[in-house]
């Protein structure tokens, strides 16, 4: 993988832990952390080939409010990086096909056909999608991990990539909002 695919596809390590992340950093920290003001327009949805297969598939096979906490994540990760990260560089569609498929180990039809944590089988059909769509090795294995680890939230030490970062970040933030007895987690 090239230098420049790193960058690219969110592979640059940040730190795992939050408290790290944050630790003195100037619009997290304080009595009054930074807080931009967006609208609708400033998060457009990446709409390429690939997005376009696997929304449809994501469509397919979970629940509208899984559907809908996906695209929250998307918003409250791009904001998050905007905000407190505007230095940081990464794939938008990467993300949003990170954002996209997070929870497809969730749909009844997985769930029901591995022993696999959810993270874990989803993270494979994910990889395996995006390349069946045409996308790229990198882009794929990017959105592999960060699947893996979304969940990995608030362990101490160590590295994450960043677009894995952002991603548990955003998932903290756009919890889906279905009852607690539901099959898709609370």
């Amino acid at each position: 993988m090239s230098d420049n695919n790193i960058i690219f596809y969110g592979f640059t390590a940040v730190p795992r832990d939050p408290d790290v992340l944050f630790e003195g950093h100037a619009t997290a920290s304080g009595d009054y952390p930074k807080q931009d003001y967006f609208t609708v327009t400033d998060f457009p949805f990446p709409d390429s080939s690939v997005v376009q297969a696997v929304k449809a598939f994501v469509k397919r096979e979970l629940p509208s409010q899984v559907w809908n906490h996906s695209h929250r994540v998307y918003v409250y990760g791009v904001a998050l990086a905007k905000t407190h990260f505007p230095t940081w560089s990464y794939d938008l569609e990467t993300y949003y096909l990170a954002c996209l498929l997070h929870d497809i180990g969730t749909a009844e039809r997985f769930l029901a056909t591995t022993k696999l944590s959810f993270e874990f089988k989803g993270a494979i059909i994910a990889r395996d999608l995006i390349l069946q769509a045409g996308g790229v090795e990198d882009q794929a294995d990017s959105v592999c991990d960060a699947i893996i680890r979304h969940q990995d939230i608030f362990i101490k030490g160590g590295n994450i990539t960043m677009i894995g970062q952002i991603l548990q970040l955003a998932t903290i933030l756009g919890k889906p909002l279905v009852p607690s007895s539901s099959k898709y987690g609370n």
